[in-house]
């Protein structure tokens, strides 16, 4: 598979499961099953933030290999565990990974600016699903893995080619 330091088996496509947000167990008690079986197959899981326990991390690699951050409501014990950023190599591309702080605005602004090199910035935070391409570097947030009054749950899955030409593509499922 492609993940450089993941895996070593080279292939010429991944398919990487993305989530944020999962508050598990202060606002829900597990990650939706929806989003556990829209990952079956995945080659990689990346979390942007907001575990709020490690056991999350024990669900999500049953399934693939997991990268991770934290977020600004998780535990001593995730915050201990985890960075507040990441970046990684896979197929090829460069992926970063942050959470975010502050307002919605904020998030996305730092998002855009603090990793100009990536072919994909994933974060979390926003609690908004958001897709868009800063010239070649896709920015994605998943939006929130659990559902509130205004919003539902919803997860992404990000496709990646290894190939120098061909831009990270990636699509938002809500639950």
């Amino acid at each position: 598979m492609c993940p450089e330091g993941v895996l070593s088996q080279p292939h010429i496509a991944m398919r990487i499961g993305v989530l944020s947000d999962t508050h598990v167990p202060d606002r829900q008690d597990a990650i939706p099953g929806s989003i556990l079986e829209g990952f079956q197959g995945v080659d990689l899981i990346v979390h942007a933030g907001d575990l709020t326990c490690l056991d999350v991390l024990s669900v999500l690699e049953k399934i693939a290999p997991v990268r991770a951050v934290c977020g600004n409501m998780d535990t001593p014990e995730v915050r201990s565990e985890l960075g507040e950023t990441l970046v990684f190599r896979a197929c090829g591309k460069t992926i970063a990974v942050m959470h975010g702080t502050g307002s919605p605005a904020e998030t996305e602004s730092r998002a855009r600016s603090s990793f100009p090199e990536a072919d994909v910035v994933i974060f979390g935070h926003t609690h908004r699903p958001f897709m868009e391409y800063r010239g070649k570097t896709l920015l994605l947030n998943p939006g929130p893995a659990w559902g509130f009054v205004w919003w539902k749950p919803s997860y992404a899955i990000l496709r990646l080619e290894d190939d120098g030409e061909k831009l990270p593509t990636a699509e938002i499922y809500r639950l």
